[in-house]
C-alpha cells in the first residue's frame, strides 16, 4: 500500500532528479499498476485522513514529521496497517517501521 501522498513525493523526486518529465510519467504509471498489476494499492486521503494528519503533526513535533509522514502515520491507523517500510526513523516511537535494509528477499 502506498498513499497518493507517497505517490507525488515519487513521480516530483524522480522529475526532478531526472530532469525528465517522462520518467515521472513512467514511475507513476507502474505505482498505479501498469505492468505490475495488483502490486500497490494505492490510498487515497480523506477529509478525516488530512484532519488526523493534521493531529499527528501537533501531536509529535518532536519526531519532525513532515505533512506526507504524518499522512502516512494516519493511514496506517485508519487501515489498521502493521507497519511501515522505511528509510525514515522519523516515524520511530509514533508507528512500527521496518527498515528494507534489514528485510531478507525471499
Amino acid at each position: 500500500m502506498t498513499s497518493d501522498y507517497v505517490y507525488d513525493e515519487v513521480v516530483t523526486l524522480t522529475q526532478q532528479r531526472t530532469g525528465n518529465v517522462s520518467d515521472g510519467v513512467t514511475v507513476g504509471r507502474r505505482i498505479r499498476g501498469d505492468g505490475y498489476p495488483d502490486a500497490v494499492e494505492l490510498l487515497h486521503a480523506s477529509s478525516r485522513c488530512f484532519e488526523h494528519a493534521v493531529d499527528v503533526c501537533e501531536s509529535y513535533q518532536e519526531h519532525e514529521l513532515n505533512f506526507t509522514d504524518a499522512v502516512t502515520v494516519a493511514m496506517v491507523r485508519e487501515h489498521d496497517i502493521d507497519a511501515v517500510p522505511s528509510f525514515d526513523d522519523d516515524f520511530d516511537g509514533v508507528v512500527d517501521r521496518l527498515n528494507p535494509e534489514t528485510l531478507s528477499r525471499s
